[in-house]
């Protein structure tokens, strides 16, 4: 798999991450660990898709 699909699926995950995120916002104070355990991967996620976006480019 070549950096370029990496980055997609990187990217695809990060989007359903953030779709996950969205949902829980009116249960935030309630589910206050699972917000911030998604902002962390999707923060993580960014940082990588970033190095290989870096390393293409």
């Amino acid at each position: 798999m070549n950096q370029l699909a990496i980055a997609g699926h990187i990217r695809d995950r990060i989007n359903v991450l953030k779709s996950e995120q969205v949902g829980l916002k009116p249960f935030i104070y309630s589910d206050q660990s699972r917000y911030e355990a998604l902002e962390k991967a999707i923060f993580e996620l960014n940082l990588v898709l970033e190095k290989l976006e870096k390393e293409e480019g």
